[in-house]
């Protein structure tokens, strides 16, 4: 059977299924309803609506929600792109050294990259912090000569 064929027919059942009342798990290469590169498509849409967002933004604490999407310590997109960067080097790494004995530069390259990222993502944290508690105004003292006495002069 073709593979649209199994996708339509895969599709149809779940959703068939899904409407009766059963927990179904279809396999994303089988929905219909999804591209095959939809994962991709997904985090590109999801980029363009933060950077929507940002331009967007008329609250401090506006600007500071898309700096926590970007520099969150653990969910943040820069330390996860920080955690493929790392991943890749080290697989390069391994690679290129059996290959050849040593690591040529731009794998090297790699391991400062994944600190820049790092950093960078310190420093966007820091402004996200400044931008979610903007300072205040000042408050304004009172006016010279309406001063209140101390309470233990006051009778």
């Amino acid at each position: 059977m073709p593979i649209e064929q199994q996708r339509l027919k895969a599709t149809t059942a779940s959703h068939a299924l899904l409407a009766a009342g059963h927990s179904v798990h279809l396999d994303p290469t089988l929905n219909m309803l999804t591209t095959p590169d939809g994962d991709r498509e997904a985090a590109l849409h999801y980029l363009t609506q933060l950077a929507e967002r940002a331009s967007a933004a008329k609250t401090s604490t506006a600007v500071a929600e898309v700096l926590t999407e970007i520099a969150a310590p653990v969910h943040g997109l820069l330390p996860l792109t920080r955690e493929v960067i790392l991943r890749a080097w080290i697989a390069a790494s391994d690679l290129q050294s059996t290959a050849s004995g040593e690591e040529p530069e731009p794998i090297a390259q790699l391991g400062s990259t994944a600190t820049s990222l790092n950093e960078a993502a310190r420093v966007i944290r820091h402004a996200r912090n400044h931008a979610a508690h903007p300072p205040q105004p000042p408050t304004t003292a009172p006016a010279p000569g309406r001063a209140q006495p101390p309470a233990s002069r006051r009778r």
